[in-house]
Formats: structure tokens, C-alpha cells, sequence
């Protein structure tokens, strides 16, 4: 269908060559050149008429409606699309009369964050790790500091811990265990995967915790030990924690260290493991950040919307359905589901991303790996 006002300038345009054709053959015929000329004009015409009318018909329809490309790593997946971004199109219909749609993709964060770098249109991410985030600005993708966002960007919490087979047969109660010769473990791959660098920034740092309360101050060197005997035990590697899980829940490994959300999510569904509160873990900070590279004045004014829509109240709250941790700590009372850790901490306890990632994954890890 033409639009309104294509269809009147092309009807307009269309009556008033009609009416210059019929006055050409209305002019006197014996004058043969002149009428000659008249029919060039005629046609010249005539195909003018017939690109306009053409340009109406198939000129690309102003839209009132706007996409946003959403990419995040992977345990993310359910509340974002379950009710998160569903209650966001329904109120952005509301204000603006405006209908949002949403592409989103989940898998780890290292892998969706290459992926991005390589060219994938996105406009927003959810990232397990500031070190996916810091990537990314690096390569002029972000540009706007989401530490300017609520909670520095954080949108989320999660401690991480241990999932043990059902009644826990190894009797694992601390991340210790799992450096001894009988346990075989399942890890995802920290080149791939944030949650493989906050399992092993959750071991060094719970071992420089213990031995800090024990020798009065924290022993870099049995922090690295445990950290290459727990690596040395790993006997499958996955792309993303959440492939991980789904490894170990086909019967691989003794035990697994993972988000404690994907873990409460899991075992709803199945209750056919046990799990397992280290004394000291890390606390996962979970980034959203707007890629600037990719981003139009329009749908950047949506996602910003958006950005500030995921720590309302109600939004926050459907996080702790899904196993995280609300930024307002009011909202995780009565969820009895949530364990006790006794003694959190954060990746600033290592230094911040730039040297723990640089220290624990770059060169402990990397070592430690068969």
C-alpha cells in the first residue's frame, strides 16, 4: 500500500501530466515537427510518471517500532527473557505507544563478548565479568562508562559454590576438598567462560582468607597450590558454565564449582544434587554495558531506558526467582533457598579484574593446565 503522502503527490503528479498530454494533442497536428518534439516530451514523461509511481509504491515505510540486540553469558537467559524484557516492551508500549523487540543470544560471556568483537550487531550486553566489559572497550566497542549506570552496571549477585552429587558421597565441605586425588572435577574454560574465572579467583581468594585467619596473613603460595591441585583434577572442559552443568548433570565429575543461581535453578528442576557453601567465596558482579559502536540515537535512548528499568523493584525481585542475588539486600530475605556464606568477598580483593585476571588466569592457570 502507498503511503498517504507518497500516494497524493503521485496522484497530484499523475493529474497534472495527464492534463499536459491532452492539451499537447489538443495543439494543431499539421505542425509535424512541433508535434514530433510534443511526443518526446510525451514519453519522457510517461516514464517519469512511471518511476515516481514506482518510487511511492516501493519507498521503505517509516517505522514506529524498534530492535535492540541483546547479548549475554549464559545463565542469564531465563529471567531476561522469561520476564525481564517481556515486562519492559509492555511498559515501553505504554509511555511511548512504541513496540521494542528483542534478539538475544546466551552463551559465555568470553565467547559472546569474541563474538561481538567480530562484528555481531549487538546493542547491549549482560556480562558474567568487568574483564568481558573492559575487552570491549578496549576495542572502541563501549564507550560509555557503566559505572555510571545504578551499581557501577552491576545487575545482579551470586556467591560461587559447589555442586556435589545427591547426599554429597564424596563428603566435600569446602574447596580444599577438591584438591585431593579421589575427586574428578568439571570446569568451563576460562578463555570462553567468566564463570571459570570466578571459580578459580573463588578458590585462590578463599584460600588467602583461610590461611590469613589461620597464620595471620594470607599465603600467596598455598593459595596458588590449591588452585594447580584442583585444576590438575579437572578432567572435562566446556565453553560456558552452563554447558558445564549440563555436563556434569549427565553423570561427569564428582563435583562442580558454578553460580549458585544456575546451581538453585538446576536443582528445582531435578533435586538430584547436593550443594555446598564454602566458608569464604566470591561474590560474582554481574556487568550490563551499551555497545556505543553499534548503538543509533533511538535505540540508545530505549536501552538506557532499559538499563535503568532492570533495578526497579519489581525487576529485582524477579532476579532472586531465578537464584541471584538482588543489588537491594531487603530483597533476598525469605529466600531460605539462599545459603550462608560466612565470610564473602569481592574480585577487588584480588586487585580488581586487570591483575587478577593477569595473575590467576594469564599465568596460574595457564600454568596449571595439563
Amino acid at each position: 500500500m502507498l503511503e498517504p503522502i507518497s500516494a497524493g503527490i503521485a496522484s497530484a503528479f499523475l493529474f497534472a501530466t495527464t492534463k499536459a498530454v491532452e492539451k499537447a494533442q489538443d495543439d494543431d497536428e499539421d505542425d509535424k515537427p512541433s508535434n514530433a518534439k510534443k511526443f518526446v516530451a510525451i514519453g519522457i514523461v510517461i516514464l517519469l510518471i512511471v518511476a515516481f509511481v514506482g518510487l511511492a509504491l516501493y519507498w521503505p515505510k517509516p517505522s514506529s517500532d524498534v530492535k535492540v540486540t541483546i547479548y549475554g553469558y549464559s545463565i542469564m537467559g531465563e529471567v531476561m527473557d522469561g520476564k525481564i524484557l517481556p515486562a519492559f516492551k509492555a511498559f515501553w508500549k505504554n509511555k511511548t505507544g512504541e513496540k521494542v523487540s528483542f534478539q538475544t543470544n546466551w552463551a559465555g560471556s568470553g565467547e559472546v563478548t569474541n563474538q561481538v568483537i567480530a562484528g555481531a550487531p549487538v546493542q547491549a550486553m549482560i556480562l558474567s565479568t568487568e574483564w568481558d566489559a573492559m575487552t570491549l572497550k578496549s576495542k572502541g566497542l563501549v564507550t560509555t562508562d557503566w559505572n555510571t549506570f545504578p551499581h557501577n552496571g552491576t545487575v545482579s549477585l551470586t556467591p560461587f559454590i559447589i555442586m556435589t552429587r545427591k547426599g554429597n558421597p564424596k563428603n566435600i565441605t569446602d574447596f580444599d576438598d577438591l584438591a585431593t586425588k579421589n575427586i574428578k572435577m568439571v570446569h568451563p574454560d576460562p578463555l570462553t567462560s567468566g564463570g571459570a574465572c570466578w571459580s578459580i579467583f573463588g578458590m585462590y581468594g578463599s584460600e588467602l582468607r583461610r590461611t590469613n585467619g589461620t597464620e595471620g596473613t594470607p599465603n600467596t603460595t598455598a593459595a596458588g597450590a590449591l588452585v594447580t591441585k584442583v585444576v590438575k583434577n579437572i578432567i572435562a572442559y566446556q565453553s560456558s558454565a552452563r554447558k558445564s552443568l549440563s555436563t556434569f548433570e549427565l553423570g561427569s565429575g564428582d563435583a562442580l564449582i558454578t553460580y549458585e543461581s544456575d546451581a538453585l535453578l538446576e536443582n528445582k528442576k531435578t533435586n538430584d544434587f547436593t550443594l555446598v557453601y564454602p566458608k569464604s567465596t566470591i561474590m560474582s558482579e554481574n556487568k550490563i554495558v551499551m555497545i556505543d559502536k553499534n548503538i543509533d540515537a533511538h535505540q540508545k535512548k530505549v536501552v538506557r531506558a532499559l538499563i535503568d528499568f532492570i533495578y526497579i523493584t519489581q525487576m529485582q525481585a524477579y532476579f532472586t526467582v531465578y537464584g541471584f542475588r538482588a543489588m537491594d539486600p531487603s530483597l533476598n530475605s525469605g529466600h531460605s533457598e539462599f545459603g550462608t556464606i560466612q565470610d564473602p568477598f569481592y574480585v577487588s580483593y584480588l586487585g580488581g579484574w586487570q591483575k587478577a585476571h593477569a595473575d590467576l588466569i594469564d599465568d596460574l592457570f595457564t600454568k596449571a593446565k595439563p
